[in-house]
């Protein structure tokens, strides 16, 4: 949804981009703003501003820039329309309904998360009363420390049939909305309407947004089944969601690192013991879904399945996906018969660390889960274990690293190089080619056209009376660089519309995330000038850029007719004199 001009200044007017951000950055006062390591990359020595009166940010570490709503899309991993929902709400401020909320399906979506809302509230409420006590010993018994129930919301359904159906039927919701949201069914043997989840321990399950949109409950015996989740709902899809997720966001961030693991237990044992960027996996195979949202938070996956799930086919193949997504994925070898909280338990956390340490690179586990499964002493047994890479070893992009592993896992057996790589290609049936790497880098220095383009830019934000000024001179393509070609456009376009022309407004016309930390830094870095002298100044380097443009254009022809004609058109040398006399004036 695209929200007015009127709302997004109510909601930047009311809320404070410096309070937001100490939120997540403790700040200091730094001469006019403030100042703070900067949540975006690793750095010892604070160079992440933050400018109160102009209402932006940038680094000048790594370049990251912006408004408050850029802030939180790249600190929550939102869209704009997230962003403007949460600092709305943080506000106070009343957004305007769009029309598909006047659909059945956006009303069912809304009854259901309050639903959830007050169901996790009564859970949470019982687990500390007289009839939670069981449910309560047992959590404690799991080691389980008030911190950690707390921080995931744990809860305690009773035993008994009508127990959150009552409270929720009292507060007015309709039988049909508790079907609907997974809280209660139908008796198979009288068909009365009862609880879902009963005498189980509930584990809450939270959307980015801090939504609750479903529950996992377990038995606080052997009984079985051990636990059972809410089903698919309109608010709620097991493969597109990760359990942990919200409250794991700030530590995945920092360490620019998730760890998977199977079970709710264990993610809670995990974060008790400081591994705060765990999440669950709500099943052992991911989803594609599950790690496109993985892929908003990190650059690696440590995946900390139980002994006997790792190894299996499916396991394996999602695993498979993580690495195609092209995200760095290593896998955790637990120790034989148990799960990551057992070894939490007993080992500790710098167990586990070392765990995390030893952890093997996709294909490096699968070698070891193959040797398991066949015999590499035999002829068949190395055939298998090699055609069982296979898959993995054609997706990779890059020849050297090709090749390192076709070394690494001949060697391992025993093969010839060259042996695999015929194999392999036939495999790949010849439908894939293997690029080379190929790497380069040079440094450039910023032309003094590009230097005009920036003074001019940060000109028309600061005074928007040098709009009509600088634009009568030049023309949109008379930028060269397209990043500030998309400025200047907005810039016009706002100018031209008759409204007020500020960094604000233009941030929020800007959609490439790169363009809007291009603009704060221009902001940030006093490239403004307003001064007549310097705007005319650069005003001429722009002109006579795009003339020594022309000129050479024009020297190209010069050349090509006297190679070819041994003569020159007299036209083509009277056009090079009026650039060369054009060029000289601007000087």
């Amino acid at each position: 949804m695209k929200y007015s001009e009127e709302i997004l200044d109510e909601i930047r007017n009311r809320v404070d981009i410096v309070g937001i951000i100490s939120e997540y950055v403790p700040l200091k006062p730094s001469g006019k703003g403030h100042k703070g390591l900067c949540p975006f990359h690793q750095e010892k020595t604070p160079s992440f501003m933050v400018d109160s009166e102009k209402q932006i940010f940038h680094c000048f570490g790594c370049g990251e820039g912006g408004n408050v709503f850029s802030f939180i899309m790249k600190m929550e991993k939102l869209n704009f329309p997230e962003a403007v929902k949460m600092l709305a709400e943080k506000a106070g401020v009343q957004l305007p309904t769009p029309k598909n909320q006047d659909s059945q399906l956006y009303r069912e979506r809304e009854t259901i998360l309050r639903l959830n809302e007050i169901s996790a509230s009564y859970y949470q409420k019982i687990l500390y009363e007289q009839n939670g006590k069981k449910a309560l010993k047992y959590l404690s018994e799991r080691n389980f420390k008030k911190e950690t129930i707390q921080k995931f919301h744990l809860g305690y359904a009773l035993p008994g049939y009508e127990h959150l159906i009552k409270i929720l039927v009292q507060k007015k919701f309709k039988a049909t909305d508790l079907f609907k949201a997974g809280l209660a069914v139908k008796s198979r043997k009288t068909g009365n309407v009862i609880d879902y989840f009963r005498n189980r321990v509930m584990f809450p399950i939270i959307n980015l947004q801090g939504k609750i949109i479903a529950f996992g409950g377990r038995v606080l015996d052997d009984a079985l089944p051990k636990y059972i989740n809410s089903p698919e709902t309109p608010v709620y899809s097991k493969g597109k969601n990760l359990y942990g997720l919200f409250q794991a966001r700030m530590g995945i961030r920092q360490k620019n690192q998730v760890i998977i693991m199977e079970g709710y237990t264990d993610v809670l044992m995990a974060h008790q013991y400081g591994f705060d960027n765990t999440v669950g996996s709500l099943g052992t195979a991911l989803t594609t879904q599950q790690i496109d949202l993985l892929k908003r938070y990190a650059d690696e996956v440590i995946i900390a399945f139980d002994s006997d799930t790792a190894g299996k086919n499916a396991t394996l193949r999602s695993l498979n996906l993580i690495k195609k997504a092209g995200i760095k994925i290593r896998i955790i070898s637990l120790p034989a018969d148990s799960d990551p909280a057992d070894v939490l338990l007993k080992k500790g956390a710098d167990f586990f660390d070392r765990l995390i340490e030893k952890s093997l690179p996709l294909i490096d586990y699968k070698l070891e889960i193959l040797t398991q499964q066949h015999n590499p002493a035999s002829s068949e047994g190395k055939i298998a274990i090699a055609r069982g890479l296979f898959d993995d070893l054609a997706n990779i992009d890059s020849q050297l690293e090709l090749h390192a592993e076709v070394k690494k896992i001949a060697e391992r057996l025993g093969l010839e190089e060259d042996t695999m790589f015929k194999d392999l290609s036939r495999y790949q049936r010849g439908n894939r080619t293997l690029p080379s790497i190929s790497t380069s880098a040079k440094n450039v220095t910023e032309s003094t056209h590009i230097n005009a383009e920036k003074i001019l830019i940060g000109s028309m934000v600061q005074d928007s009376g040098n709009i009509e000024k600088i634009l009568s001179e030049l023309d949109i393509n008379d930028f060269t660089n397209k990043e500030h070609r998309e400025i200047v456009s907005v810039i016009k376009g706002l100018f031209e519309n008759g409204e007020k022309v500020n960094i604000q407004k233009i941030i929020d016309q800007l959609e490439n995330q790169n363009i809007i930390k291009l603009l704060s830094e221009i902001v940030f870095k006093d490239v403004v000038h307003s001064d007549e002298e310097t705007i005319i100044r650069s005003i001429n380097a722009i002109k006579k850029y795009q003339l020594q443009l022309k000129l050479n254009t024009i020297r190209i022809k010069i050349k090509q007719e006297e190679s070819e004609n041994n003569e020159v058109k007299p036209e083509l040398l009277q056009d090079y004199q009026n650039i060369l006399h054009k060029i000289k004036t601007l000087v």
